[in-house]
């Protein structure tokens, strides 16, 4: 688990690894790490340049592609994922 400073305390996030959400999505994690940098998927890096990306995970679509106004983001709670 991830720790982030709230006000005076610590809260336990729990996150996922890079390859972890690759695997889950069936993509590459270049792939998974270009989405990061884009801001696509919910994510930071941590003190040492390491991808924290949060649980669930919030997938916000592209540009391209079909048109997928009338739909909301996707929330995904992978299953059998071992958090970080």
């Amino acid at each position: 688990a991830f720790f982030t400073a709230l006000s005076g305390g610590f809260l336990m996030v729990p996150t996922l690894s890079v390859s972890e959400v690759a695997s889950f999505l069936h993509i590459s994690e270049r792939r998974v790490r270009l989405l990061l940098s884009q801001g696509r998927i919910d994510g930071q890096k941590d003190g040492v340049n390491i991808w924290r990306i949060t649980c669930p995970l919030n997938i916000r679509p592209g540009k391209r592609g079909p048109d997928l106004r009338n739909f909301a983001s996707r929330k995904l709670q992978p299953k059998g994922l071992r958090l970080v």
